[in-house]
Parts: structure tokens; sequence; C-alpha cells
């Protein structure tokens, strides 16, 4: 270990941006954790709202969520394993590289991971400084790379070996235990090797800056090119979420009024054709922009509006022709848009982020 500070020009510089690093990211958690009354889950929506790498937000104005997804964490178990694998390894990578270089790497690790993430799956909440992580350890290879020869043997293999089990280790755990961001972390171990090798190339402090924000924003550029095609603010969904309840409780009132007699079949129609379905019509009108722009979430939601909208149809069918049959088919619809509104509920990430990193 000796021999391997020895060659950094910053052997005798204190870490201090480690530990920067860990206490910024220790009191985001801290804050985050007591606004919502837990320690070891943190509720995807409040993570968002602190700035998570949500893909419907990231890709469609926020990009700005690259950056501070890295520095939250969804419970007391993520912050705690990831801040002391970087208080561990980033201790020796900053006095490597110095206290520039190694926030370059860091970050621009940060960055691409957490834009490998968005890449990757645009439906899951990701967060997480393990990708930053990744990064540094990246960084570590590169350097005993490039410095090989001038590394005692022992020294060179001792810390390639427990620089490669800690990273294969924490892949094959990544690909094991589902919700962990594998994505994230390839594309940050990824950066770090680019990151460390540039740093190793060309050691003036300017250079390997300027080199690193170079090479993070031509991979950032790349990468959000094929992330998929920019989507407008989700107004439809907002609008869904908005007159949904509202349909739902009218349809409840229109046929549990039929039911007890005081609604006849002239005025429940009337409600049906005048204001039930024009409702449902904007709606889906709006889900089918939403959804031919690749959003998921409204794909989904327009399979349900639409058979919300055909249980009407048939209904007022009933009604009007007084088939029996007409009203089985309805009750049959809104018994299959029910199941397709709860697994759709069912499947949104609730009580930790759809990624951790």
């Amino acid at each position: 270990m000796l021999q391997l500070l020895s060659l950094a020009a910053g052997r005798d510089s204190e870490p201090w941006a480690t530990r920067w690093l860990v206490a910024i990211n220790l009191l985001v958690f801290a804050a985050l954790a007591a606004g919502v009354g837990s320690l070891l889950q943190i509720p995807s929506a409040a993570l968002i709202e602190w700035g998570g790498n949500d893909g419907s937000r990231t890709l469609t104005g926020e990009p700005w969520r690259l950056l501070t997804s890295v520095f939250l964490h969804g419970g007391l178990l993520h912050v705690g394993l990831n801040m002391l694998a970087l208080y561990q390894a980033g201790a020796l990578v900053e006095r490597i590289y110095r206290t520039p270089r190694f926030l370059a790497i860091y970050l621009g690790a940060g960055v691409i991971a957490s834009l490998s993430s968005v890449w990757w799956r645009q439906d899951v909440v990701s967060v997480g400084a393990s990708g930053a992580i990744f990064g540094v350890f990246g960084a570590l290879l590169s350097f005993l790379a490039v410095h090989r020869r001038r590394l005692e043997a022992s020294v060179y293999r001792r810390m390639r070996a427990m620089t490669l089990s800690f990273v294969g280790y924490s892949l094959l755990l990544g690909f094991a235990i589902p919700g962990v961001d594998n994505a994230a972390h390839v594309g940050g171990l990824v950066a770090g090797l680019a990151l460390g090798w540039l740093a190793c190339q060309w050691p003036g402090r300017r250079v390997i800056v300027a080199g690193g924000l170079a090479a993070v924003l031509a991979v950032v550029v790349s990468l959000w090119s094929t992330a998929g095609p920019a989507r407008p603010p989700d107004r439809a969904l907002r609008q869904f979420a908005a007159l949904q309840p509202l349909l739902a409780q009218r349809r409840q009132e229109v046929t549990t009024a039929l039911a007890a007699g005081r609604l006849g079949h002239d005025e429940a129609l009337a409600i049906i054709n005048g204001e039930l379905k024009p409702n449902w019509d904007n709606l889906i009108a709006g889900l089918q922009r939403q959804a031919a722009l690749g959003d998921r979430h409204a794909a989904r939601l327009l399979a349900y509006a639409q058979l919300e909208r055909s249980s009407l149809e048939a209904l007022a069918l009933g009604l009007s022709t007084g088939h029996p049959a007409w009203l089985g088919t309805s009750a049959a619809l809104r018994v299959e848009a029910d199941r397709a509104l709860r697994d759709y509920l069912a499947s949104l990430p609730r009580g930790e982020p759809g990624g951790e990193r």
C-alpha cells in the first residue's frame, strides 16, 4: 500500500473530498428519513420529490435528476453499505489522483451511471451513490493497469484481486437481487475506467478536468439521444388522475340510483351519453397521444380507460334496448377494467425505489 501511495503525487494530502461526500450523503439521508418518518424504507414519492432519477421526469425537462439522484438512498442499509465502500476506496483513490481529479471521476461516473439507468429503464425510480462508487473502483483499476510495471508484483496482485473481487461480487449480487440497478453499476464502472485512464495519461490538472468533462458530455449526449423520444409534460396522466375518481364515483351514483329505483332509464342514459362517455372519450384521446410517444404508463391506463368506456357503452345499450345480456356484458367489462387498474397500481414502486445503486 505504501508503494502504491508513493506513486501518487498527492500522497501527503488528506482525502477531505471523500469525507465531505460521505457527510453530505448521510446528512441528506437523515433529513429525508426525518421527513418521511422512516429509516428503513424511503417511499418512492419522497425520493422523486427530492430529485430521484425518474425516467418520466428526467427525460422531459429535468436532467438535473441525473446528479441529485446520486446523493439519495432508499434506506438505512442502502446508504450505510454505500458510504462504507466510498470511505474505504475513496480515501485511497483521492490520494492517488488528487482531489480535483477524484471529484471529476466521482461525479462524472455518477452522472453516467444515472444516465445508463434511465437509458435501460424509464419506468423505475433509481437512486444511490454506488454507480459513482463503481467509478471510483474503475479508476483504481485503471491506475493499477497503467502503473503495473512500477509496482511490486505482490502489491499489484493483492490490490487487483481486492478490487476485482468487490466489483465482481457486487455485480453478481445485483443480478441475483431484484431491485438492484446493475445498469447504473456497469455504466459507472466503465466511466471510472475511462476517466481514470485519462487521468493517468494526462497528469495535468486542467487537462484531466477538461478531458473528463468532455468525455462525460460525449457519453451523456450519446446515451440521451438513444434513451427514447423526449415526451411533453404528462398532462394526460395528470388529467386522468384528476378525473378518473370523479367519473368512477359518478357512475357508482348512477348504478346505485338505478338499482334503488330513484333514477329512470332515460335519466340514466342522459347522464351516461351526455356526461360520462364524453369525459372518458377526452381522457382516452389524451392517453392515446401520450402512449404514441412511448409512455408506458399512458399505454396501460389507456387499456383500462377503453374497458371502462366499453362497459359504459354496453350499459347504455342495455338500458335503451332492455336486453339483459348487455347489462351482463357491461358488468363483465367493468370487472375486467377494475382488474386492469389494480394490476397497474400494483406495478408502481411502493415503499422503495425501483432501482437501488
